[in-house]
């Protein structure tokens, strides 16, 4: 199971990371609109990795390059935000599960079923 604080310290991460990038950070080469998927912080709370994804015309790659850019800020202005003794070092990633699923969703488009007894393995009444 997993602890149940580092839940909840992720949890509230993630809407603070969200807030500072929405609102506080300030970069004209994004033309995107950008949302933090997923936090995970280390059990000693020294690191959490930020996932993104992005919306627009500036690739999601490119915006993560730039949020990365703007780690040192974005990380001071969480540590006013959320009262911990440490605030974690932040690295970001861009979230490719949403690729990941559509892939895995074609594959599973693309499987045929057969309800006929597959001749190969000899799979039939007779085998029995």
């Amino acid at each position: 199971m997993k602890n149940v604080r580092l839940e909840r310290i992720n949890s509230e991460l993630e809407k603070a990371i969200s807030h500072i990038i929405d609102n506080d950070l300030r970069d004209p080469q994004i033309d995107a609109i950008i949302s933090v998927t997923q936090v995970q912080i280390t059990p000693d709370l020294a690191n959490a990795k930020v996932y993104l994804t992005s919306i627009g015309k500036t690739p999601t790659a490119e915006v993560v390059a730039r949020i990365k850019g703007a780690g040192g800020f974005i990380r001071g202005k969480l540590a006013k935000m959320v009262k911990l003794r440490i605030t974690p070092r932040l690295d970001f990633y861009e979230d490719t599960s949403e690729e990941y699923s559509n892939k895995i969703e074609n594959i599973l488009k693309n499987i045929t079923y057969s309800t006929q007894p597959d001749e190969d393995t000899g799979n039939d009444d007779e085998n029995k």
